[in-house]
């Protein structure tokens, strides 16, 4: 049995390698693609994704495909948890029921150390998980894989699918550890389960948790669909804990709920004790990102079999007394007490489904109620906070926490007015963040929202209801006034018209088909298979046609709710992966070293305080009052800044951002991957001509003739007597080979199909029970359409006409040359394909051939005739070239092509818009062969000249003389060269040197984003359809040129569709980190000279005044601050990008000094005025009368200094134009110098003087201050530019000698190597 089921398995790739066996010797064009391993061919066949294959495939990461890289959270090295690759050598012998992997991987301890909760060994050897439970391609992590790969069997009858052997596995995939034996219960054990007969009414809990003890006290578990790790630990409450968490917080006054609530990790540990997962009350939920959440779990009377809500494949399935489940994130996890782990049911399925005739039964009422109880009612629903639970959330974060905090300490200090402005603006800004929190929730939900009226097919009768009602299993029907599909669902009868813009950002009308007995087999693989994506519809895509029979066109609900793609999408929308930019965490490190700071000016001034002797209250309010200097509370605000400026601009410039803190990371871009159809070329193809395959003149053999710019021009009769009459039928082939549709007066489809038909000025009606092409009296019926299939890379039609049923075939040459009997063919035929490709243009070929019945699909296309090619040419868009050389030549960085193309015709490209320079002459390509031993090699030959190789090993010319040169690559070879070949320096080489990646597929160009980060490039991806979502949202900076929802997985979107908007995306960003690093430099100084002013003024018991503080604050502080973020960014690229290490001793040495510089101009102020015969002594610790020649000289020469590192901060070209054109800040700047040499002239004896509470100084001092001011500036400007640049770097030279000439991230240090090389 065991036998016949794997020659089963390997029927179909057998298939294939014969009709491969036939293939003759290439040319270049095709000498791409493996020639001498027909199972490398099957991997190449498989690998193209020029055309849409379903939604799904484009929004699913790379995660869950075979380059997905497993986790590994230890130090060790392991093996990894999955079959990668199907490429199996003729000569090996391998039993497909028992694989085991072979790819390794580096560990990485980065993931794990993102893990706060759990630990990494925790992790690690945790019983798992995964959304993905396919046994023939298992996803997890660090574990060895046992499992059976057998397919279903072809008999028609029911029972004998679930008795097959794909429902009675003897083991089930493990998503264990190396360490664990997967925790499920053998049969012996499962054989004893109280099932659910007619003698069981009830099954006592006690009873059955004997049968199946709960063991495991937490888990981790996969999400793919977020290519996500969560670990699960279970807990119940205990009532000592909690009393003593009640009283922490009681006598602390709150303070330990705050520092709980901010703290989880021991928060959790104060309120329950760990217990195994299936008695458990309440779960810790923690991601990967270090996110905790604290989930309640649900328990629910059910007393019905376990297969009734989780997917059950063996032959346990008790009956269940409860279910225990938790929503976590919008997904519902609910208790497998077979494997002892939470999991989630989104993929589950009836078996019942599974039979096509029992598909049409729907369901009852009592099975309904039972499924909205499991799954819940069909709607996407985000929970809304009220505006009480947000005004807590906002409140109770740390940094108002802080302001409150401080508002009191001012309070107590008799700083009333300055604390009640603090207080307004806290206020204006908690009300500002819920006001806009509110609205994109607001938005969000108008979004996800959608209801509909619908008829159901229950009880034997179809009932009206809401569409929030549908459950999984319920029939419905489809009809002209549904304009939504309101949840995924498979068309079980009629076909529809679908548009799945929403999902895959193209705007392309997808036909459906009605599923047959094979589909349905389908729908136990966790994602949606291509073939059973003609048959599935998703949920908030758009119904444009339908087309019945006699009876309903009519769908069956799959998924509902937040299980349904849709809900896939709004949850990638409501939890977006955290940037982990270096900036962000440098800026919290640079707080703690403030508060640290604070704290040694806390020691310093209270021991000051005990020997001047000052009240215990006045010592602790004015010690306290330090901390608040030195890290002041609008220090977090200022990083946002110049991001909401940013932010501002870029939607002035029709480019949206959901992801502000992405902005800053634009400013860091080293390369960016670009997709070539629509977005650096035209959308849309335009026909340049056809070429008929033909008898050369006076001849027999087969030609192609010269190329044909009009349809007239074909002959469609024959022109002689030996002439093949091929005219005629390719002209056919244009006409009917399609799958447009006519909606709303409009022909709709693929673009290509779009063009190619208009092209024949042919005529279509759709209107009648099948689609008919005319023009005059020549008329063709398409009575059936094998649609195109990306395995395939061609597609055909049957049609009839009056002179009976034919065959047209078109697809891709290297596809139709298999196909068509080799007498047809031309004798030019590869070097007329090696032309176009090599020039740009995309080839598609033709073929028909006479049939008398309507047959399986590989009879129809098998034994064509050729008739010849249609050549389209793809323009480049107005904006390309000049953007790419700007990227390339000012900007320096890197352009890479990321297609699905061909390699011929994406390299044509890249040298049409300069993506590969001019001076780039040789461009070498990849081939892959076997070793004796089985193992690949991978030759490199120059696209021109197949003589000139590379190293195979180390990819570099042999000749080490060699001019420049660039690697292009297939990615069904870069899939070979990460998970079969795995040698990490010619992974390397290849992405260093590899600028143009073709034939990719979605999760391979989600794959390329990642190595590339792997060697630490900032990466940056633009594209425009649903083959790039994926790299979209792995890459560091996604831009999306799509107006689809689904450009929301993006956190930019251009509504200008050129990659012009790639420029303005950087320089924005590169001026809004420059911005953010001089505010916060900024702030960080304005902190430093208070705190130096403070500090002397304590020196002598004294301090500012409340209304001096609150000048400097919110009248000098604030408008500077603000305003000097107005800079717009400069309009010119440079190579130096900003840095983003905010505690290098570059930034810090020079901040440094500049504080040293502002210390030694205020003390050498303050020593002066004490030798002033006018000097007036301050008194010690008398809060209402500051007045005193110490704080009057200070507070007036500190204004100075704050204006003065306003302009010394204020950076200009070239990142942010000059500060001469901020208009707002020089405007503030004149202020706010005359508002400081106008309170020279107030009196100290006036009433101004004493509200400002300042003392008279004389006229000669005014002007020292004046003096010391300018030299001040002088001093800050010019050690900005200069003298302080030269301290860091001298620092460097002694103590980091060894990091010069070196850079942290690995790709610049193989540059060097390379650089190194060529000079050789």
């Amino acid at each position: 049995m065991r036998q016949e089921q794997v020659v089963r398995r390997s029927s179909s790739f057998d298939k294939r390698r014969r009709s491969l066996s036939r293939t003759r010797s290439r040319s270049r064009a095709n000498s791409i693609q493996s020639q001498t391993s027909s199972s490398a061919s099957i991997l190449v066949d498989d690998n193209n994704y020029e055309m849409f294959s379903g939604a799904t495939s484009e929004i699913i990461p790379s995660s869950i495909t075979s380059l997905h890289y497993p986790h590994n959270f230890l130090r060790r090295s392991s093996r990894v948890s999955r079959e990668t690759s199907p490429l199996l050598s003729p000569d090996e012998e391998v039993m497909l029921d028992h694989v085991t992997s072979r790819v390794s991987q580096a560990p990485s301890i980065d993931i794990a150390a993102n893990f706060k909760f759990f630990s990494a060994d925790e992790i690690e050897q945790a019983q798992g998980g995964s959304t993905l439970e396919n046994k023939e391609d298992p996803v997890d992590y660090n574990t060895n894989w046992d499992y059976n790969v057998d397919k279903f069997q072809e008999e028609d009858d029911f029972n004998q699918v679930f008795e097959s052997e794909r429902y009675s596995p003897e083991e089930t995939p493990d998503y264990g550890s190396l360490d664990y034996d997967r925790r499920r219960r053998d049969s012996d054990e499962s054989s004893k389960s109280v099932l659910l007969d007619e003698t069981t009414e009830t099954v006592d809990e006690s009873t059955f948790f004997k049968q199946y003890p709960a063991k495991l006290q937490y888990q981790r578990y996969y999400l793919a669909e977020e290519d996500l790790v969560i670990g699960i630990a279970g807990y119940r409450n205990c009532w000592w804990k909690s009393v003593i968490y009640y009283i922490v917080c009681l006598f602390t006054l709150g303070m330990g709920y705050l520092v709980l609530r901010w703290l989880p990790k021991y928060r959790v540990n104060l309120m329950g004790t760990r217990c195994p997962l299936g008695v458990a009350q309440w779960c810790v939920v923690e991601n990967e990102f270090g996110e905790l959440q604290i989930v309640s779990i649900n328990r629910q009377r059910f007393e019905d079999v376990l297969s009734n809500f989780m997917t059950n494949e063996g032959e346990a399935n008790p009956v269940v007394p409860y279910i225990h489940s938790f929503t976590y994130r919008y997904i519902k996890f609910f208790y497998n007490p077979l494997e002892d782990i939470f999991k989630t049911n989104s993929n589950w399925f009836d078996n019942r489904w599974l039979n096509f005739k029992t598909t049409k039964d729907g369901i009852s009422h009592q099975t309904h109620q039972q499924r909205v109880e499991i799954f819940g009612e069909n709607k996407i629903e985000i929970v809304d906070k009220s505006v009480g639970q947000l005004l807590v959330d906002e409140v109770l974060h740390p940094f108002y926490i802080f302001q409150v905090f401080s508002i009191f300490l001012w309070l107590a200090d008799d700083y009333y007015y300055y604390a009640s402005c603090i207080f307004i603006i806290s206020m204006i800004s908690i009300i500002n963040s819920l006001i806009e929190t509110k609205t994109t929730m607001k938005r969000l939900q108008q979004m996800s929202q959608f209801s509909c009226d619908v008829r159901v097919w229950r009880n034997e009768f179809w009932k009206q209801i809401n569409s929030t009602e549908l459950v999984p299993g319920d029939v419905f029907e489809l009809d002209p006034s549904l304009t939504m599909i309101p949840c995924d669902c498979l068309l079980i009868n009629g076909e529809s018209v679908i548009n799945e813009s929403m999902l895959t950002g193209e705007s392309v009308p997808v036909t459906k088909f009605m599923a047959t007995k094979d589909t349905v087999r389908l729908l136990t693989s966790n994602f949606i298979d291509a073939t059973l994506s003609k048959s599935f519809l998703f949920n908030g895509t758009k119904l444009l046609k339908i087309k019945g029979n006699d009876q309903p066109v009519t769908a069956m609900a799959i998924r509902t709710g937040f299980n349904t793609t849709k809900g896939s999408l709004i949850r990638s929308m409501l939890f977006p992966k955290p940037t982990g930019f270096k900036f962000y965490r440098d800026s919290f490190k640079y707080i703690g070293f403030m508060t640290i700071i604070a704290a040694l000016g806390f020691t310093y001034s209270t021991y000051n305080f005990i020997q001047l002797g000052i009240s215990k209250k006045i010592m602790i309010l004015r010690a306290l009052d330090i901390i608040t200097i030195v890290v002041p509370p609008a220090l977090p605000a200022t990083l946002t800044i110049g991001t909401t400026f940013a932010v501002s601009r870029l939607k002035k410039l029709q480019i949206f951002c959901i992801s502000p803190t992405r902005v800053n990371v634009a400013g860091k871009l080293d390369v960016l991957c670009f997709d070539k159809t629509g977005t650096l070329t035209e959308d849309g193809l335009d026909v340049l001509g056809v070429h008929l395959a033909n008898n050369a003149k006076g001849r027999k053999e087969i030609i192609f003739g010269d190329l044909l710019e009009d349809v007239n021009a074909l002959g469609v009769s024959k022109a002689s007597e030996h002439s093949t009459n091929n005219g005629k039928y390719l002209l056919g082939c244009m006409t009917s080979c399609h799958s447009l549709r006519h909606i709303d007066n409009e022909l709709l489809g693929d673009p290509l199909d779009v063009k190619m038909f208009e092209f024949t000025n042919w005529e279509y009606n759709g209107e009648s029970h099948v689609p008919i092409v005319f023009q005059g009296n020549s008329q063709y019926e398409i009575i059936h359409e094998f649609e195109f299939m990306a395995s395939l890379r061609r597609m055909s039609v049957i049609v009839k006409s009056d002179k009976g049923s034919l065959v047209f075939t078109k697809g891709a040459p290297e596809v139709m040359q298999e196909i068509c009997q080799v007498d047809t063919l031309p004798s030019n035929y590869e070097e007329i394909l090696h032309h176009y490709t090599h020039s740009g243009y995309r080839v598609i070929a033709c073929g028909y051939k006479q049939i008398k019945e309507v047959t399986n699909r590989q009879h129809a296309e098998s034994e064509l005739i050729f008739t010849g090619f249609i050549v389209f040419e793809n323009k480049l868009k107005a904006s390309t070239k000049e953007t790419l050389q700007k990227l390339q030549g000012d900007a320096q960085i890197r352009t890479i092509m990321c297609t699905g193309d061909n390699i011929l015709t994406a390299i044509s490209v890249a040298r049409e818009c300069q993506l590969i320079p001019d001076k780039i002459e040789q461009i070498y390509v990849p081939s892959v062969d076997y070793k004796q031993d089985g193992e690949y090699l991978i030759t490199w030959e120059e696209v021109n000249d197949p003589t000139n190789t590379l190293n195979p090993d180390t990819v570099k010319p042999n000749n080490i003389r060699q001019d420049a040169y660039k690697l292009a690559i297939t990615g069904d070879i870069f899939r070979i060269l990460l998970t079969e070949i795995k040698n990490k320096d010619l992974i390397q080489n290849v992405l260093m040197n590899c600028d143009v990646f073709a034939r990719m597929s979605p999760d391979e160009k989600h794959e390329l984003v990642e190595q590339l980060q792997k060697i630490d490039y900032t990466v940056g991806f633009c594209g425009d359809g649903a083959n790039d979502c994926g790299a979209l949202k792995a890459a560091d900076v996604g831009i999306s040129l799509s107006e689809a929802e689904a450009s929301v997985a993006a956190p930019f979107t251009s509504r200008v569709f050129e990659i012009s908007c790639v420029l303005d995306v950087i320089k924005q960003g590169r001026s809004s980190l420059v911005t953010s690093f001089s505010c916060f430099k900024y702030m960080s100084l304005y902190s430093a000279i208070q705190f130096i002013t403070v500090t002397i003024l304590y020196k002598t018991g004294t301090n500012l005044g409340d209304f001096q503080f609150l000048y400097i604050d919110l009248f000098l502080i604030l408008p500077l601050a603000i305003f000097m973020s107005w800079s717009k960014p400069y309009n010119e690229l440079i190579a130096k990008r900003p840095t983003a290490n905010l505690v290098s001793p570059k930034i810090l040495i020079p901040l440094i000094c500049q504080i040293i510089v502002i210390l030694i101009f205020q003390v050498i102020l303050w020593l002066w005025v004490k030798t002033e015969p006018w000097y007036v002594k301050p008194v010690p610790g008398g809060d209402d009368s500051v007045k005193s020649s110490d704080n009057t000289v200070l507070f007036l020469f500190s204004n100075f200094q704050y204006i003065i590192i306003a302009v010394v901060l204020s950076q200009g070209p070239p990142y942010r134009e000059s500060m001469l054109k901020n208009y707002p800040f020089m405007i503030n700047l004149v202020f706010a110098v005359l508002i400081s040499m106008w309170m020279f002239s107030i009196d100290g004896n006036s009433g101004l003087g004493d509200f400002m509470q300042l003392t008279n100084l004389s006229t000669a001092f005014y002007c020292y201050i004046v003096l010391f001011s300018v030299v001040n500036f002088g001093v800050m400007m010019i050690g900005e530019h200069n003298w302080f640049k030269k301290v860091a770097m001298g620092y460097k030279r002694v103590f980091q000698r060894s990091k010069i000439g070196k850079s942290k991230k690995l790709f610049k240090n193989l540059n060097k190597e390379f650089s190194q090389i060529e000079i050789v």
